[in-house]
């Protein structure tokens, strides 16, 4: 015990004993297909933990969100051409009502439903007219918009590339189930029917802005697991290598990854071969109440006892 006390530091001890902590005592067994030292199945209680986070950073980055503004001409009889603009067009709230999140052979689907937004813009019309002369007609004011049943989903890959994580988005889209428009200010309630016909215009802006926003987060998230280290320092002794190892396995209701999980001497490239180093194949948890299960193979501590032991 002397001689564990002087080489593995208190740091140590502690990173292993939270990886014990994750290992499931109840499982049953999915087969991997390459090496590695540390399998990790992510269960489905697991994966919407994870959307759930994910829709309310969405949320929070969509609003406030202002849209493009929207130019019109209208030609009206006996009035003629009218400019119509409408501008400072901002989502102020979303509110979703429901959301899943579904692996599959295609990716990972994530759909948020049921979703409304509150909406404020401004309106504004010109025309010009003869009442034996020239006359500049205009009006301004703003409006209240009402989104409901907006859904927007989308396709995420995930895959291995050199030891990092992609997350190449292959879906993405917005559907708005109804819009209501209401004008405050001017004679509103004389340009309702005007300010109506610009609903078509709406929708698409909106549909467009959140897809797009939509698209931006996940190449932020994308770039973000890029940066990830692929070794852990543990102590001044010993790192850990925490590189991907083959693409993810997308189950029906889990996703299983798989990390080489060799411990190094601490700035060593190489890492030498500990026996098959297959890993235990991947651990699918029992019971709903696991978001995660993490299986180790022995190659783990037989390299975690070169480092130390064979100094």
């Amino acid at each position: 015990m002397a001689l564990v006390s002087s080489s593995i530091t208190t740091t140590t001890f502690f990173f292993l004993f939270l990886l014990f902590l994750f290992v499931s005592a109840n499982t049953h067994l999915l087969q991997s297909n390459e090496e590695s030292s540390i399998s990790v199945l992510i269960s489905q209680k697991g994966l919407d933990f994870v959307k759930d986070i994910l829709v309310k950073q969405a949320i929070s980055s969509l609003t406030p969100l202002e849209l493009p503004k929207i130019h019109k001409s209208l030609k009206i009889p006996f009035i003629g051409n009218v400019k119509v603009v409408l501008s400072n067009i901002t989502i102020n709230q979303i509110q979703v009502s429901s959301s899943y999140v579904k692996p599959g052979d295609s990716g990972i689907a994530i759909v948020a439903s049921g979703a409304n937004a509150n909406l404020t813009m401004n309106w504004y019309y010109s025309y010009s007219t003869w009442l034996l002369v020239p006359v500049h007609i205009s009006d301004k004011g703003s409006a209240s918009i009402q989104v409901e049943g907006m859904e927007v989903g989308l396709t995420l890959g995930l895959e291995d590339q050199e030891g990092t994580l992609k997350l190449p988005l292959k879906e993405c889209g917005c559907n708005l189930k109804s819009i209501t428009i209401n004008l405050d200010g001017g004679a509103s309630w004389f340009y309702q029917g005007l300010v109506d016909a610009f609903e078509g215009q709406i929708r698409s802006a909106v549909e467009t802005s959140i897809s797009k926003k939509t698209k931006e987060g996940i190449l932020k998230l994308d770039s973000l697991l890029q940066t990830l280290p692929k070794e852990i320092q543990v102590d001044d002794i010993a790192s850990l290598n925490v590189t991907f190892v083959n693409d993810p396995l997308l189950g029906d209701s889990s996703i299983g990854i798989e990390i080489n999980g060799l411990f190094a001497v601490t700035k060593e490239v190489l890492v030498p071969n500990y026996g098959h180093m297959n890993g235990q194949p991947l651990a699918a948890c029992e019971g709903s109440s696991k978001m995660i299960g993490i299986s180790l193979d022995e190659a783990v501590f037989s390299s975690c006892s070169a480092v130390y032991f064979n100094e």
